[in-house]
């Protein structure tokens, strides 16, 4: 088979077709690993973005990509979240609590005009500049963006309280979900990927009825968006996804991340689903922080052997490239992924 381009590899696949060799596909990269993986020193004084709200100029994406012949570039329109944020190791930023705790705090939630040109024009730069690269389109369908902007707690109790609360911050962040959806699509980015935690190691964060009652219909409308402009939507979850499984096959994603191994089996998930869904994963992110190369070498293999054959399947971590993974690691991760990874496999 012809060496296709990293575009023409990821949309294979995402169209059930086999490629010359498996894509990798990596949404979130953490901004001090990329200054270490490149020699650059990390900024001082300064905080960062984790995990998928983790971005980077493109011109360093693509240094990136070559050094761990990556397939993919990201573009954020993440939606805005109010909430108090606190610093953990390397100057990370993770969310510590939301600031909407009652109706008259939606007052603070303001989403930007993204039919405006100061929205589109920087989208329309990237995608001129992305080369051979598959474009994603970051964003969240509005669950974990909920729960963020009330904070955990809160969030749980007005599960309860004030249900319709629940509603209206999901039709908020659904509606401007649905409508990136259209500009990505117009403007010709290649997938649509959806950054939205509901479960935990073990289960699902709620009963699976108060995701059909009071989130599915909003995510629904999103969807209906994505089918109807006719671009790929990548969905990413932590966690133990088993009871909800079929909701998110029923909504027509095209492709499901991270695939926990602590959490879900990919291998039973391409018995049971590899005719209906893309699967994108699942190196271990604490064997990319604390293993060897080569044992990160044997489980990528051991990933390509059993889960690549048949097409369906894109390498990537089982969560994000943090930043305190090594780089020996996420560099052996990738190149053990071009070198046997080629179509059809011998392992």
């Amino acid at each position: 088979m012809a060496t296709m381009t990293s575009r023409e590899r990821v949309q294979c696949v995402l169209n059930g077709g086999i490629p010359d060799r498996v894509p990798y596909v990596e949404m979130g990269i953490d901004f001090p690993f990329i200054c270490k993986l490149l020699g650059l020193d990390i900024p001082t004084g300064k905080f960062f973005d984790s995990g998928e709200y983790a971005s980077a100029p493109i011109g360093l994406q693509k240094q990136v990509n070559e050094l761990l012949h990556r397939d993919n570039l990201v573009y954020s329109m993440l939606p805005p979240i109010p909430a108090v944020k606190a610093a953990g190791h390397d100057n990370i930023l993770f969310f510590a609590d939301g600031k909407i705790k009652d109706w008259d705090d939606l007052e603070q939630l303001h989403f930007p005009d993204v039919t405006s040109e100061e929205v589109l024009a920087p989208m329309r730069r990237f995608i001129a500049e992305r080369g051979d690269y598959a474009t994603i389109c970051s964003c969240r369908v509005g669950i974990s963006a909920t729960y963020l902007a009330m904070g955990m707690e809160h969030f749980y109790y007005t599960l309860v309280d004030k249900p319709a609360l629940i509603e209206e911050l999901m039709r908020r962040y659904t509606a401007y979900a649905a409508d990136v959806v259209e500009q990505a699509a117009k403007l010709g980015f290649d997938i649509f990927w959806t950054a939205d935690d509901i479960a935990s190691r073990t289960s699902t964060l709620f009963s699976p009825q108060m995701f059909r009652e009071l989130m599915a219909p909003h995510i629904r409308q999103v969807a209906e968006r994505v089918h109807d402009m006719g671009i790929h939507w990548i969905y990413h979850s932590d966690g133990n996804l088993t009871a909800l499984m079929e909701d998110l096959l029923d909504f027509g994603i095209h492709g499901l991340n991270p695939i926990e191994p602590m959490c879900l089996d990919i291998r039973q998930l391409k018995k049971a689903y590899g005719d209906r869904v893309v699967l994108s994963g699942n190196v271990d992110v604490h064997l990319l922080a604390h293993g060897t190369p080569d044992e990160v070498r044997t489980t990528t293999l051991e990933l390509l052997r059993d889960v690549a054959p048949g097409g369906g399947f894109m390498l990537a971590s089982g969560n994000s490239i943090a930043s305190f993974c090594k780089v020996e690691c996420v560099k052996a991760m990738g190149e053990t992924n071009y070198t046997y990874g080629r179509y059809p496999i011998c392992i």
